[in-house]
């Protein structure tokens, strides 16, 4: 089955990263300038089955209702998910302290794009996903991400539990971001391999989870509401973790 993207700079971050993927683009052929001709130009260099079509039968198959294609449209073939040792090669290559983001159970695909395009934007070096209970990468995520599905490893993975033993064994502290905790995230030391495990979007980490975890950490407020979406709290855990490696120092002396 073949996944949908659409939009401009998506399809654009699919053309630079994974051009092999795309099985078919369609373009609306009108205001043929910009991204929209670097989108033309790279895909007949590349030879990707190309179909400039007009305004009025721009009526590309499968779309989502209501979707805001800006006049791109391209058909993958299957996501190209990625191993957890390429996860692994992933910090090896860039010389970096490992940072990991564990899913559990994310089943919104506007949280789970949100959360892999701040997962690009802060450095984390891979995704874990379960392939039961969760949204996988379609179209909306892509979109929603901006292209940065692209852009970092995500592996699929039938045992969330595989994956933390993994990590463990490669010497990452597991932290699990649960309100359930009087401990800070801010109170932590973060300054370490690590994998941030966040829970579903109702139920948050499931308890078997939390138990595997070093450490439980909360994003701490002041208002009355309970907890925050978990796109955010895992943006704001993110760049606490940036804060403290003292990444704006080293990016800016």
């Amino acid at each position: 089955m073949s996944k949908i993207v659409w939009g401009i700079n998506p399809v654009l971050e699919v053309l630079k990263n994974s051009p092999t993927l795309i099985e078919e683009i369609w373009i609306e052929s009108k205001n043929l300038f910009g991204k929209k001709y670097q989108i033309i130009e790279r895909a007949k260099k590349l030879e990707i089955s190309l179909r400039l079509v007009p305004s009025e039968k721009f009526k590309p198959p499968k779309l989502p209702p209501q979707v805001n294609t800006q006049g791109v449209v391209a058909y993958l073939s299957e996501f190209n998910y990625q191993s957890l040792e390429e996860i692994v090669e992933n910090w090896e290559k860039r010389k970096e302290k490992p940072l990991v983001l564990l899913l559990d159970e994310i089943e919104d695909p506007q949280n789970l794009g949100s959360i892999l395009r701040s997962a690009e934007a802060g450095g984390v070096h891979g995704v874990i996903i379960p392939k039961r209970r969760s949204c996988e990468v379609t179209g909306t995520v892509i979109k929603v991400s901006s292209g940065a599905a692209f852009n970092l490893p995500i592996v699929k993975i039938t045992n969330l539990k595989h994956a933390i033993s993994f990590f463990k064994e490669k010497g990452l502290f597991i932290i699990g971001l649960t309100p359930h905790t009087k401990t800070s995230i801010y109170e932590i030391n973060l300054d370490q391999p690590l994998a941030l495990m966040v829970g579903n979007e109702e139920r948050g980490i499931k308890k078997s989870n939390l138990e595997l975890c070093d450490f439980l950490a909360k994003i701490p407020m002041k208002g009355k509401i309970e907890s925050l979406n978990v796109a955010v709290a895992t943006a704001i855990a993110i760049f606490e973790v940036l804060r403290q490696r003292s990444y704006l120092e080293r990016t800016t002396s």
